[in-house]
């Protein structure tokens, strides 16, 4: 008893050691890139050298060739800032190379509400930016800027990136311009002439006031003729740049795109790192670059809940990710991401989407690409359902409804996910009832069981009593199957896991409130600066529905290790989950425990076997006196 008794002590002292470990030691924070708003203006635009080894894919620019490219011929254009202001969101143009240095959500189309950046608190509401600002610390000619132009020919790509574009309208002139948009649509034109190379080229981009979805037309021509070669640049590390540290729960900005008609994502460590190993061996091309073989369909760059995706007019051929890493390595390795997708130069139309990867949201973009005459996509495929991902996928949209309604009629996401567990585990209780049932019966059982093995290792086979125990061991081991109680837990599985996904990847919870917790879609924030009260109260329910619950093991010690160790486990596992994640199972634990304790007592105990009966040696029956 003492050894079990030290043995637990160590479990708990173990976890202890765990979660404290990085509350008493912090890692120390990654530098933070300041608003891409701030230092727009500063942040110098890739040479042409650059950008041309990035289309054909060689070794990385020299020292020497970035020099050489990086004073911009004379320009008589002005160099402005366009910031379009729509109610969902405002991006802001760069006329030199017409590219974008900031995309801010503003505001969740599904219920209006505002949206902010991970790192606001009530009192520092912050914006949430999507592209980050070029690091101090990498060179200005290995960044790419967001859609900009690529051609593969120097002299160029030299005047797309560098030159001042022309815009039209009343104050084309008159510098920085804020352009609202709160209606309807509206057209930009970023237009460049340049006499050196010949060159001509357009960017018109239409945005729309009640969509994330915004439209891209690209001509480039040199001596009248079309480029052969031309490819849009997508991102870099498209993502909530207020994350400071990334996670299981939150995933870094990663490469993904249909190829072939199967969706592949592309994290950048191993683009960056190109590892080799059993399973895999090193690509030819070398490090901080993937080239994608195939026909592309769409490509883009997202974290968990946010990304930018451009679906071409018709699928592609020669779509490359390149990586740059910056900042210490130490406690994350940090990368700018960076998609190469290769366009037709022709003025077809380039459907862009910019914004939260909701289930509801992305279906919708995918009906208004198709009804503008884009291709038929599914950009719900941008979301990473995991394991079972087509079953979890179909279960996600019914589940995400139900919240949805029940949050309409209470007012809290918190309230809608407590009365959804209760609804779903009432739904189970028949199959809960069924599973302790079985495990009860397995583990009244257990004894008998080992008895029988014990017995039947010293018979022959020429014992008369050998035939009789094993049809008694059959017998028990079809009544009290432990496997029959496993199966209507299986068949939950699926559903548990897509209530998993559809917590995790809506953009509904995120930000939503509940009690002390602001924001429903990521960790419950610390109290007394290192304690989390809904993991302990999740652990605490798990070890009391444990020891609750039959198990069909009779083994004490292997009872107490399930009971304890497993919840200490989770509670590691779990210490930085989705609060509201955590608000299911730890509400689904205490349904499981009320209902546990009414199967308990509507449980009745079921006869001992027959056998078992009869192996009982009844009380020798009295003698009457014998008579004299």
């Amino acid at each position: 008893m003492k050894s079990q008794q030290r043995f637990l002590l160590a479990l708990v002292a173990s976890a202890a050691v765990l979660i404290l470990w990085n509350y008493l030691f912090p890692p120390a924070k990654p530098p933070q890139p300041p608003n891409a708003n701030a230092n727009a203006s500063s942040s110098a635009s890739p040479s042409p050298s650059s950008t041309a080894q990035a289309a054909k894919a060689t070794a990385t620019p020299t020292p020497a060739q970035a020099a050489a490219s990086a004073t911009p011929a004379p320009d008589t254009v002005p160099q402005r800032k366009l910031r379009v202001v729509t109610p969902l969101y405002e991006a802001t143009f760069d006329t030199r190379g017409a590219v974008v240095t900031s995309w801010i959500i503003r505001r969740n189309k599904n219920n209006g509400h505002d949206l902010y950046g991970a790192s606001s608190t009530k009192a520092n509401p912050k914006p949430l930016e999507l592209i980050p600002t070029p690091p101090s610390d990498v060179p200005p000619d290995k960044v790419f800027r967001t859609l900009q132009i690529i051609t593969g020919d120097a002299s160029v790509d030299q005047a797309l990136a560098t030159r001042n574009y022309r815009t039209f309208g009343p104050n084309a002139e008159s510098g920085d311009e804020t352009i609202n948009v709160p209606n309807g649509s509206k057209q930009i034109d970023f237009v460049i002439h340049d006499d050196a190379t010949g060159l001509d080229a357009t960017k018109r981009v239409t945005f729309f006031a009640d969509r994330y979805n915004t439209e891209l037309e690209i001509k480039v021509a040199r001596n009248n003729q079309p480029l052969p070669l031309t490819m849009l640049a997508i991102g870099p590390s498209i993502g909530d740049q207020g994350i400071e540290h990334h996670s299981f729960y939150t995933v870094a900005p990663e490469g993904m795109a249909v190829v072939d008609g199967k969706t592949q994502r592309y994290p950048a460590d191993p683009i960056h790192r190109n590892p080799s190993g059993w399973f895999s061996s090193a690509r030819p091309e070398g490090p901080d670059l993937q080239k994608v073989g195939g026909s592309v369909q769409w490509a883009g760059i997202s974290d968990t809940y946010f990304g930018m995706i451009a679906v071409p007019a018709s699928p592609v051929t020669g779509l490359e990710y390149r990586t740059v890493a910056y900042g210490p390595d130490k406690p994350e390795q940090h990368y700018l991401l960076t998609g190469l997708l290769p366009i037709r130069a022709d003025g077809s139309k380039i459907q862009l989407y910019v914004g939260p990867k909701d289930h509801n949201l992305l279906d919708d973009a995918s009906k208004e690409i198709a009804k503008a005459g884009g291709p038929q996509v599914d950009l719900g495929e941008a979301i990473n359902y995991g394991i079972f991902a087509w079953l979890r996928r179909g279960l996600a949209g019914p589940i995400l409804w139900s919240i949805n309604e029940l949050q309409k009629l209470t007012g809290s996401y918190g309230i809608a996910i407590i009365l959804f567990t209760i609804l779903i585990y009432s739904l189970f209780f028949p199959l809960k009832w069924q599973s302790s049932r079985k495990m009860k019966k397995a583990q009244r059982y257990a004894p008998r069981m080992k008895e029988l093995q014990e017995q039947l290792k010293g018979m022959k086979q020429s014992d008369p009593r050998l035939k009789e125990l094993q049809m008694e061991q059959l017998r028990l081991m079809k009544e009290a199957n432990p496997l029959g109680g496993c199966l209507p837990l299986l068949i939950q599985m699926p559903f548990l896991f897509a209530l998993y996904s559809a917590i995790t990847i809506s953009i509904d919870f995120r930000q939503a409130s509940f009690l002390w917790i602001p924001d429903l879609s990521g960790p419950e924030p610390y109290i007394l600066y290192f304690i989390r009260v809904l993991p302990i109260l999740f652990c605490g329910s798990m070890i009391v529905l444990q020891l609750l619950t039959p198990a069909p093991s009779a083994d004490p010690l292997q009872r107490k290790m399930m009971a304890v160790g497993m919840p200490l486990f989770m509670l590691y596992i779990l210490w930085s989950a989705p609060s509201g994640l955590l608000l299911y199972w730890l509400v689904g634990n205490i349904v499981g425990f009320l209902q546990q304790m009414m199967i308990n007592r509507m449980t009745k105990e079921e006869e001992p076997p027959q056998d078992e009966k009869a192996a009982k040696k009844k009380p020798p029956k009295k003698l009457k006196p014998a008579e004299a």
